[in-house]
């Protein structure tokens, strides 16, 4: 099985329907969503339809998701991510409010763990990026890979033993094979705001027959992306973020 594995669209349509063409020539047979559909960009029910339009597609709740369905404050969220929120919440249909109000924090399917921020705490949205947090997230997920998303930057967590944890940035397209015997914690990056300096949409494929880990960036009209933003009254730095992928 070849699964797609995505999050972090942030209301970004343009990067999202490139993403999923993109999947579609890699021969996708299921898909995960690791949450954030809306936030930040202007296009929040249009991502929201297109995720639950794809074939065999599971999601998890992320934080952003839950702000808008009050299932986590708004105001304990900075400044401009507060106010997208907000803005958000006014022009959700009714259907895709109650699609974002019914979805798990975390799912687990055989030896796979999604979630998205860590597994120790799902809905406290506590970002993965150093030894310590990593540790918590080893010793909450039984499973043998754990998918996380949140930080926007695509990087494989490796739990050699219990003291030494390595952090392999994932920079550009590139595949590894997973660990056959050492726990993984993968995150798949950000399709609609990139922060590790490269502004293409991110995404990652897992190939369960091969055991391998294939990591995608891909083009799409960021200036068009960028231009919505500016264009419903929404904050500028959000779009200058896109061109930056930071």
């Amino acid at each position: 099985m070849r699964l797609a594995v995505f999050g972090d669209i942030h209301g970004n349509v343009e990067a999202l329907t490139a993403v999923v063409a993109d999947m579609g020539a890699n021969h996708v047979h299921r898909h995960m969503c690791l949450g954030d559909i809306v936030g930040y960009g202007a296009s929040p029910n249009e991502c929201i339809e297109l995720v639950r339009s794809l074939p065999k597609v599971n999601c998890v709740l992320g934080n952003h998701d839950a702000a808008a369905v009050w299932r986590y404050s708004p105001y304990s969220m900075t400044k401009d991510a507060k106010e997208v929120i907000l803005w958000t919440i006014d022009r959700l249909t009714e259907e895709n409010s109650a699609f974002l109000q019914q979805l798990p924090p975390m799912l687990v399917a055989g030896d796979l763990c999604f979630v998205h921020a860590n597994p120790y705490n799902p809905e406290a949205y506590r970002y993965v990026i150093n030894k310590k947090y990593a540790l918590r997230s080893f010793a909450a997920a039984r499973q043998k890979l754990t998918f996380i998303g949140h930080s926007h930057r695509p990087v494989i967590i490796t739990r050699k033993n219990f003291f030494q944890i390595t952090f392999e940035s994932a920079h550009g397209s590139m595949n590894r094979s997973a660990a056959k015997k050492k726990k993984q914690i993968i995150n798949c990056g950000s399709v609609g705001q990139p922060r590790d300096g490269d502004p293409r949409a991110c995404y990652c494929i897992f190939d369960t027959r091969k055991n391998k880990l294939e990591f995608h960036r891909v083009e799409y009209d960021i200036d068009a992306a960028a231009q919505k933003i500016t264009a419903v009254g929404l904050p500028e730095f959000l779009s200058r973020r896109l061109v930056r992928g930071r």
